[in-house]
């Protein structure tokens, strides 16, 4: 039997102003979230960060999916999941929510890909792959009316964490 090749990603469902950000990807032929492989010896949370900026030029803030257990000492992802690339092919995906801390947002990502906001109305009309759409519409119920330009600690306020 042939060995399945299982890689560790993160992906940022970045909001501001009631709207997500995606980029195009040609492989799938849709548009997914900001995101990339997981570095050795790095967090996936701050994979999730860095991709952001290296994709968008974006600074981000992440969303922890629970503040409520005291003992957690990373941002936790909204959602883990696996992703079939190929047959001998995965991807562990820890997906996030984030919302722009500063920066200026790139037309095109650093791979050359476009890069598009999303209102409610947009994704309702774009044939996007199921979850990816799910948790797009979650980041915009979570995130959608605070996405302005917040610190860490007036995100976390605002949020009641």
């Amino acid at each position: 039997m042939e060995e399945i090749t299982k890689e560790f990603v993160a992906t940022v469902f970045i909001v501001k102003d009631r709207k997500v950000l995606m980029t195009w990807n040609k492989k799938v032929n849709n548009w997914i979230p900001l995101g990339g492989h997981v570095d050795a010896n790095e967090l996936p949370c701050d994979c999730a960060i860095r991709e952001a900026k290296e994709e968008s030029g974006l600074d981000v803030e992440l969303i922890s999916a629970n503040n409520k257990l005291k003992t957690n000492n990373l941002i936790q992802p909204v959602q883990v999941k696996l992703d079939h690339i190929k047959e001998d092919h995965k991807h562990i995906n820890l997906a996030y929510f984030g919302m722009v801390k500063g920066g200026e947002c790139l037309k095109i990502d650093d791979e050359g890909k476009e890069l598009r906001w999303f209102s409610r109305e947009d994704l309702d009309k774009e044939n996007l792959i199921p979850n990816v759409k799910e948790l797009a519409f979650e980041a915009l119920n979570q995130l959608g009316d605070k996405s302005e330009f917040y610190t860490e600690a007036e995100a976390k306020k605002i949020l009641g964490l």
